[in-house]
């Protein structure tokens, strides 16, 4: 035999809506009902009480059967069609099978005999309240693993980010060495990185290309705060799109990269002459991509993440440009070296698309 407090184990922790069109029973069982609920709501009728249902949310509804404009078994049948895991328990004064049958038939999950007796109350209801309890329990589970499930996916793609950034920066580093060398013959270069061996790169690299420069003093050029929230939204937007197109390859999306990539041209304008590398770099992008959209989809298509690959590079560059020149002045020496890594991750997107014509006599093919 169930005692009150195996009962009440379970049902402070419902909310419930109670039907009844007898005022003075409606209330006086509301007064129990509080006593072992967490919370209580009440209907006059099964029409009252549908509206209700379809504007709140109720672990366990208790309801009378015989009630004006519409009687309970009506009511349950309705509520069943809209939510079927809903727990339902229906009082009546009658316990003819033909009642019974009728409830079974609405999806009833319980039924209480008036008049309520305390000990046949709660071995009607322990059962009902157990399953409401449950079902609770079952659904916080399910919505704490699928948080959990969205942190770690967030996770592994920040991951996914981070190694693409590093490999395409070391894959650049060696590329704009390669070149220094070429230009300073007269000492030898003590770093030499290839696109076959990346761990040869300092792994503190990436932060030098953002070392402090000595201010010029003559202003102070900060990112205004529209321009840091235009320009983060846009280098989340562009790699979002990519990543989306790789799970469902439709080109509606990624028109929106030459428009995206033009509004981050724009605001870089703004800043000349001190961004001026930037922003003619990210219009030739956007120009390149508006001419060349069935090509760079087809691209996308056969490749999608070395795509991302590049994109995530100039992404994770334009993040560290809002974090470093909303509180420190663009004004200062030598700030254009800063500049190369980003401008060569867009020339390589642009080549990607649009390759250079190749020079007579040589077979080099672009690789990324």
């Amino acid at each position: 035999m169930y005692t009150i407090k195996d009962l009440h184990k379970y049902s402070k922790n419902l909310n419930i809506l109670y039907v009844e069109d007898d005022k003075d029973l409606r209330e006086e069982t509301t007064t129990l009902f509080k006593m072992l609920f967490k919370e209580i709501d009440t209907a006059e009728d099964g029409q009252i009480g549908l509206d209700k249902y379809n504007n709140n949310f109720y672990d366990l509804i208790i309801s009378d059967v015989n009630m004006p404009n519409m009687n309970g078994i009506e009511m349950c049948k309705k509520i069943k069609e809209i939510n079927p895991e809903q727990k339902i328990s229906i009082v009546s004064a009658h316990d003819e099978s033909s009642i019974l049958m009728d409830l079974i038939k609405a999806g009833a999950n319980g039924f209480i005999l008036k008049p309520m007796h305390m000990d046949d109350l709660i071995v009607a209801l322990y059962p009902v309240c157990r399953d409401a309890y449950t079902q609770i329990i079952n659904i916080e589970l399910v919505n704490e693993l699928n948080e959990k499930n969205e942190q770690l996916e967030l996770q592994n793609k920040q991951l996914r980010t981070s190694g693409n950034v590093i490999e395409t920066k070391h894959q650049q580093l060696g590329e704009l060495i390669q070149e220094k060398k070429k230009i300073e013959n007269s000492h030898e270069v003590d770093i030499v990185v290839t696109q076959s061996h990346p761990d040869s790169v300092d792994k503190d690299v990436l932060n030098k290309y953002f070392e402090e420069d000595t201010d010029e003093g003559i202003e102070n050029i900060l990112f205004l705060p529209d321009h840091c929230a235009d320009l983060s939204e846009i280098f989340t937007e562009i790699p979002q799109i990519i990543s989306a197109y790789a799970e469902d390859p439709t080109a509606n999306e990624v028109h929106k990269i030459s428009g995206l990539i033009s509004k981050a041209a724009s605001v870089l304008i703004y800043y000349s002459p001190y961004l001026d590398l930037l922003s003619t770099s990210f219009t030739e992008l956007s120009v390149t991509l508006e001419n060349n959209l069935d090509i760079f989809i087809e691209i996308m298509t056969i490749d999608t993440q070395s795509v991302l690959m590049l994109f995530d590079a100039v992404s994770a560059d334009m993040e560290r440009y809002v974090d470093r020149f909303s509180v420190e002045s663009l004004a200062m020496k030598n700030i254009h070296h800063i500049h190369e890594p980003t401008a060569l991750s867009i020339q390589q997107i642009i080549t990607l698309i649009v390759p250079p014509p190749m020079e007579e006599g040589t077979d080099d093919i672009f690789d990324f």
